[in-house]
């Protein structure tokens, strides 16, 4: 019986120990209700330029060759979001957009501000494209995510991959987790049962991925729909854009996928 008693003590004794032990071996984030999260856009300027090279018939492709050479193959852009339980605002970093002085080496709408409001089903979005500013005031996009069984590990979180298709024809890879409770993401990407940490779009050579999560605010009251621009739907904003941008020809469906994101 007293070497039973010594084997109880013991085991309560190391349980503490073997808890943090097992918790450090599978670092297992607390739960996040409220935070910033830093996301790093990257563009591949390289494969841009070949597409849209193949978009005008494969004309100048020796021209575009000569080009890359001048160019770094990537455009890397930092953007933050803050959030709680029922907003999120996503906005690029002070000095967060990088510049490339050459045609065809950058997106148009790349310094979007998006605020959501979970509670109200809804978002608000200061989209600059061109020389135009547009404020998209719409219902939150019913994303039809297919969720699967491929994990990833983003910024130190265990995160879940998913599915879908946009705008008819682009094709999205998401990476979320659960361990952060406001199911956002960046750009307008939302509807996942947590916060999103990745976004892979291969059609437009664009990758969003969080690169540091922390856990407090600076403030809540930061946390403000923008003001700024033409007021539009999400609907009446592609209306005016294939109105206004006909001249493009064949890039004009291209352009639209970057825009309407």
């Amino acid at each position: 019986m007293s070497s039973l008693r010594h084997i109880l003590i013991l085991l309560l004794a190391i349980a503490p120990q073997l808890l943090l032990a097992q918790k450090e071996k599978n670092e297992i984030p607390p739960v996040t209700f409220k935070g910033k999260i830093t996301f790093e856009r990257k563009l591949n300027l390289h494969k841009q330029m070949d597409e849209m090279m193949k978009g005008n018939g494969g004309a100048n492709s020796a021209m575009a060759d000569q080009l890359k050479k001048n160019i770094s193959k990537y455009k890397t852009d930092i953007f933050e979001m803050y959030f709680n339980d029922t907003k999120s605002l996503y906005k690029p970093a002070p000095d967060g957009i990088s510049e490339v002085k050459m045609m065809m080496a950058g997106i148009p709408s790349e310094k979007n501000l998006v605020y959501n409001d979970f509670t109200q089903g809804v978002y608000t979005s200061e989209k600059s494209i061109f020389e135009k500013t547009y404020l998209i005031q719409d219902s939150l996009k019913p994303f039809q995510w297919k969720i699967t069984e491929e994990f990833r590990k983003i910024a130190g979180f265990n995160c879940r991959r998913a599915e879908t298709v946009i705008m008819d024809s682009v094709y999205v890879v998401a990476f979320y987790t659960d361990a952060i409770m406001t199911n956002s993401g960046p750009e307008n990407f939302s509807g996942l049962p947590g916060m999103i940490l990745g976004i892979v779009m291969p059609r437009l050579n664009l990758t969003y991925f969080a690169t540091k999560v922390e856990n407090y605010l600076p403030g809540e009251k930061d946390i403000v729909s923008p003001t700024k621009g033409v007021k539009k739907d999400q609907k009446e904003l592609e209306s005016d854009l294939r109105s206004s941008m006909k001249q493009w020809g064949a890039f004009l469906e291209r352009i639209l996928w970057y825009c309407m994101i």
